[in-house]
Order: structure tokens, then C-alpha cells, then sequence
């Protein structure tokens, strides 16, 4: 042999060579040789799993009738890198590989048009050793048997063990995928053949007749270094088969080498009808690029710039495919583009502050939810960046206006688009307060909590401020400047904490008793004003909603009493008001306002000197704090 065998096969390793290639490499050579029958019988071992029995592949042997170890093909096999089969795209390295995950390879072969049998007992000590004898076929059958699996594949001792289970169906799938380009030329040539896999008694085929009719389209790439145009080829065909299965393959030599993920591809949701389908890009570009194991492109792989090497890189060829890809599906289905427009529309109708990144997404298939995420994911990840690169700009005191105006402007983007993301949630709190509506299983806790959950106290005197808490924007944009908010406090705990001058004694009537849902106040320079709620629930009865018209006013009453720091006090009743209720209302001085609402109502009564008291229908709350949330949305869209 002219070569060091053991230093060959260790050039050729690969850290991540697949269990199953040399099987790939017999079948091609079979193919290549002329075989039109190739009979795959499969070795396992039964190994326990858990409490199941698992068949793993321990070795394979492949027969098939071509024209078998011919004098021309002894000597090709005794060179490394043999330009033999070069026409038919062979490496002439192929066989080395095997020896990676089999330590044995047997050679047995019939050549008929020469009168002889030749033995190889292949491993990694061989050196030219062949067996040939005078002997008489009416045929052709040579048989390679695949035995004893390499330690980096299978070593007990180690807890090592790479080899594949015996599947059939999955051993088929993975033989017809790594082989689909040359099995459809073949079919596509008329050239009839047999591929039967035997695992025990269990028999499988592939024939031309299982191989699908492929499609094809043409397109090139131009090298910006070379400016030579690289022909690309890129077949496809699509599967009436519900599972969604998407998969493009860069191919060499007619097989199947890099395949692209779902995401790589642009998509993040179903074809129509689940529909799946198989590309695979063909070129002699590729053919030129690709290792001697069939299983990279590592020149396109590793280069950060093209040269005259390698003058095209995934970056520059994936772009085209997908383009090529895009236009082959709006042929097969011209629905797409309608309807990504209108998963679009709802997307930015939905998230209106993400129209921007909606609009960029690029997905072959769109839906309102994919749109949404990668928006959200994309906003997120750009509002990091943007306002990390504007605090380094602060820092550079030698910052140039355009570096500075161009930041600025980035940072306000991501202003506007986080303001946008706040208004959207203030929609769905609206949204969920209109729950209380139309459940009557929401009761008077769901209302409670939507506004500040109940035994929460929220202190915004603090560096650390946390106005996220509470949604009193509800009732008016103008409570959200508060310092201090208690939820189903006691009277007397909420002066204690905020009131400290003020002169109270623990047995006052009322102090300890009596705890108003929310407790809410804002400071001012010398006098502080306060907001005061009570909440009933939609199905409150008639005397639940009574007693809270003496409720409110007799907190309002102790507070202003109590506290002579408190100025303006605003107090709210939040319930249904319905006919009955709005008869008790008015009974007790209440008087009609306006609100946004058809049917819920809003009434106002002045405690003179104590509280200006509003009872609010959920109705109009929801419809009022909707009013002026819209505008914000109404921006956001039309921008």
C-alpha cells in the first residue's frame, strides 16, 4: 500500500461521523459499481432498557450483483484518493471511514467477466493483502461484511455507545434520505434497482418505484470575488402527509450532506394543510466543497471572508435558496401571501408597539402568534442593546452630535415601543375588568385585585419604586402619581405608617376596626390629598351596595378627622349600578355625570368638607379608561 492506512483513517475521523455512514458509502459504491440488486442484512444485539428489550446494530453485511472487485477496482482500492470513480463523483476514500466505526471489514467478491474470487480481509493493519483465485461465475455477487464496532462507537467499559437501534423504518427513512438525489437520477436515467434492508425477519425495499418524482429549478450566484456565476440546482417535491415536515439539504456528489432546521429556513408555523415537502440544492460548486467524509462544507463553514478558495460561503448561498424556496411555495400555494398579510394585520393590531419588528419578520409562513413572539424577542434584545450603547456614548466625553443624534434617535424608538408595550397591557387589564362583567362568577376579590391585590402595601417614598403594583389609572390617569397605597388595611395601621406626627390612641372608635379597601395618598409640600375606594361585587346584593354608601363616607369622615395633613379627599364606590342602587343613590344626594359608557353609569355626591364621593358603574370605568387608552393605541398604529 502507498500510504500509512492508520494515518489516513485518523485524517479522515470526524468527531461527529455518523454510525450509519459506511452504510451510505456501500450502497453508493453498489449503485456505482452497476448493482442492480443490494440485499442489506442487518447484526443486533438485544440490550435492556429500562424493562424493554432494545435492539442495537452491531454490524451489517451488503451483497449486490455489479460488476464486483474487477482488476481496475483492486488497484483503485489500494490507492487513497483514487481518481477511478472521480467522473461518478467517488472521493476514493470512502472505504477508509469505515474503518472509524469498524474495526472488520470482509471482503468477498464473484467477478465473473474475469474468473475469479477475490478476498480482503480490510482493517486497520491491511497491507495489499488479496486473496484471488481461478474460479468460474455464471454472475456477478459481491458481499462486505461490517463487524466488530470501534471503542469511540461502542465501549461497555466506558459507558460508550453510539450505535443506532435497529429500526428498519428509521434505518429506510435514513438511507432514502441520504441517498434521494442519486436514487431520483437513476429513476429519472430509467435504471431499475433493489435496496432491501433485513433486520431478523423483518424485510424492507427501496426500488425506483418508492423513489419520488422530484421538480427542479435553476438559478445562479454570482462570487463578489471571482465575479464567476456558480450554478445552483434545487429539486424538490411536497408530501400530502399532516406532519408538518420541512427540510432543505446542501447536497454533494448526489447525497446529502448539511441539512437546515425550521428556524434556519424562516418558518415558524405550518404550510397549509400541514403540508410537507424536501428540498435539496445540488452543485459542482458544491461537489468541489465538500470533505472527503460527505458530511461538511467545512471551507464554507470556517472562513469568516470568501477568497478565491472558496469564493461563495453559506451566507452568500442561503439568502438565494431561500429565495428560490419562497417562490416555489407561493407556486404551490399562492394563498400564503394573503393570508401572511392578514396574520400581519392582526399581529400589529394586537401588538401595535411591535409594528416595526411585525414588519420585518421575513417567515415564509406567518401567523399572529410567530409574529408576536419573534417581535417581542427581537424589541427585547434591541431595547438591551440600544440603551447600553447610548450609556457608553455618556460616557465618551468625546462623542460626536451625529453618533449622539443617531443614538438618541435609536433610544427614543425604543421609548416609544416600550410605551406602546405599557398601553397594550393597560388594554388587557382593561379587558380582564370587563371579566367582572360578563362572569358573574368573578366576584368582588377578582375586582379588588385587578386594581391592588388585597393585603398589599406599595410605598413609592422609596428609591425603588414600584408603581407596576397597581392599576389606579382605571379611575383616572392622574392617581398614578401616588407615594403611599394600602389594600384592606386598617385605618389605624395606615396613619400609623405614613401619619407619624399624628396623635392617635389604639382604642379609637373606628381606627382599628374599620380597613377601606384601598387607602391611597399622594404627598404635596405641605398637606397631602387621598383616594379612598370601596368595591362590591357585580352581584352584590341591594343591601351589600347600601352599606357601602355609609362605609365610604364614615372612612373618608375618620381620615379627614384624624389627619389634619390630609387636604382633598376622592373616594370611590365601584360596583354595578342598576336601577335600585341608582334610586338609593340619588336618595342619598347623588347626582348624574357624564361617562363613555351606553349603559353604566357614573354619580357624584360632595361631602362638604369631607369628600367629593363618586359611585361608579364597572361599565363605565372600563368604558371611560378605554376612551383614553385608545388614543395612545390609535398613535401607536397609525405610526
Amino acid at each position: 500500500m502507498k500510504f500509512n492506512l492508520k494515518r489516513a483513517v485518523e485524517t479522515l475521523a470526524k468527531k461527529d461521523l455518523k454510525f450509519i455512514q459506511p452504510m451510505y458509502e456501500a450502497i453508493t459504491n453498489s449503485l456505482e459499481a452497476g448493482a442492480t440488486e443490494i440485499l442489506i442484512d442487518i447484526n443486533t444485539e438485544n440490550l435492556l432498557d429500562g424493562e424493554q428489550l432494545k435492539p442495537k446494530v452491531t454490524g451489517f453485511s451488503i451483497s449486490d450483483n455489479g460488476v464486483g472487485f474487477t482488476e481496475e477496482n483492486r488497484n483503485s482500492f489500494l490507492e487513497l484518493w483514487s481518481e477511478t470513480k472521480l467522473s461518478l463523483g467517488c472521493k476514493g476514500s470512502g472505504r477508509f471511514t469505515w474503518l472509524n466505526v469498524f474495526e472488520n471489514i470482509f471482503i468477498e467478491s464473484e467477478v465473473a467477466s474475469e474468473g475469479c474470487l477475490v478476498k480482503i480481509p480490510f482493517n486497520i493493519k491491511y497491507n495489499d493483502e488479496m486473496d484471488i483465485s481461478k474460479q468460474t461465475f455464471t454472475k456477478n455477487n459481491t458481499i462486505i461484511t461490517f463487524s466488530t464496532v470501534t471503542d469511540r462507537y461502542y465501549n461497555p467499559n466506558f459507558h460508550i455507545d453510539n450505535r443506532i437501534l435497529a429500526d428498519i423504518d428509521v434505518i429506510i427513512a435514513n438511507i432514502t434520505q441520504n441517498l434521494l438525489i442519486k436514487l431520483f437520477l437513476l429513476k429519472r436515467d430509467g435504471r431499475k434497482f433493489s435496496i432491501k434492508i433485513r433486520v431478523n425477519q423483518d424485510e424492507r425495499q427501496i426500488t425506483e418505484q418508492t423513489i419520488p418524482d422530484l421538480n427542479s429549478k435553476e438559478f445562479q450566484i454570482t462570487s463578489d470575488i471571482t465575479k464567476e456565476e456558480y450554478l445552483f440546482t434545487l429539486y424538490y417535491h411536497f408530501i400530502d402527509n399532516q406532519k408538518n415536515s420541512k427540510k432543505i439539504y446542501y447536497c454533494a456528489h448526489d447525497r446529502t450532506v448539511k441539512e437546515e432546521d425550521d428556524d434556519a429556513l424562516n418558518f415558524s408555523c405550518e404550510l397549509p394543510n400541514k403540508t410537507s415537502f424536501n428540498m435539496l440544492l445540488c452543485s459542482k460548486y458544491l461537489d468541489d466543497m465538500v470533505n472527503d467524509s460527505r458530511d461538511d462544507f467545512p471551507a464554507m463553514s470556517n472562513k469568516r471572508q470568501a477568497n478565491y478558495g472558496c469564493p461563495l460561503l453559506y451566507r452568500d448561498i442561503k439568502p438565494e435558496l431561500l429565495r428560490e424556496m419562497h417562490r416555489i411555495l407561493l407556486e404551490k400555494f399562492p394563498e400564503l401571501e394573503t393570508l401572511n398579510k392578514e396574520e400581519e394585520l392582526k399581529a400589529i393590531n394586537a401588538a401595535p408597539f411591535l409594528t416595526k419588528y411585525i414588519k420585518e419578520n421575513t417567515d415564509i409562513v406567518k401567523t399572529q402568534k410567530s409574529l408576536t413572539i419573534k417581535a417581542l424577542d427581537t424589541f427585547n434584545k434591541k431595547k438591551v442593546s440600544v440603551k447600553n450603547k447610548f450609556e457608553k456614548l455618556l460616557e465618551d466625553k468625546s462623542i460626536s452630535p451625529e453618533a449622539f443624534n443617531t443614538a438618541v434617535t435609536e433610544l427614543s424608538e425604543v421609548a416609544v415601543a416600550e410605551l406602546g408595550e405599557y398601553i397594550l397591557y393597560r388594554e388587557n387589564i382593561i379587558k380582564a375588568l370587563n371579566d367582572s362583567i360578563m362572569d358573574e362568577e368573578k366576584k368582588e376579590k377578582f375586582i379588588h385585585d385587578i386594581f391592588m391585590p388585597q393585603r398589599t402595601i406599595v410605598d413609592n417614598t422609596k428609591e425603588a419604586s414600584d408603581y407596576s403594583m397597581t392599576n389606579l389609572w382605571l379611575l383616572d390617569d392622574k392617581f398614578m402619581t401616588f407615594s403611599n397605597a394600602f389594600s384592606d388595611a386598617t385605618i389605624k395601621n395606615i396613619i400609623e405608617a405614613i401619619f407619624k406626627n399624628t396623635s392617635i390612641t389604639a382604642d379609637e372608635i373606628g381606627m382599628n376596626s374599620k380597613k377601606p379597601d384601598l387607602a391611597v395618598f399622594y404627598n404635596k409640600e405641605i398637606s397631602r390629598d387621598a383616594l379612598v375606594v370601596e368595591f362590591k361585587g357585580c352581584n352584590a346584593s341591594l343591601g351589600e351596595k347600601e352599606k357601602a354608601i355609609a362605609e365610604i363616607s364614615r372612612n373618608c369622615y375618620i381620615l379627614k378627622e384624624k389627619v389634619k395633613e390630609i387636604n382633598n379627599v376622592w373616594a370611590y364606590i365601584i360596583t354595578s349600578v342598576d336601577d335600585e342602587f341608582e334610586i338609593s343613590l340619588k336618595a342619598s344626594g347623588y347626582k348624574e355625570r357624564y361617562t363613555n359608557a351606553s349603559d353604566g353609569k357614573i354619580l357624584y355626591f360632595y361631602n362638604e368638607g369631607v369628600a367629593h364621593i363618586y359611585a361608579l358603574d364597572i361599565k363605565a370605568v372600563t368604558a371611560d379608561a378605554f376612551a383614553r387608552n385608545k388614543t395612545f393605541l390609535d398613535i401607536l398604529k397609525n405610526n
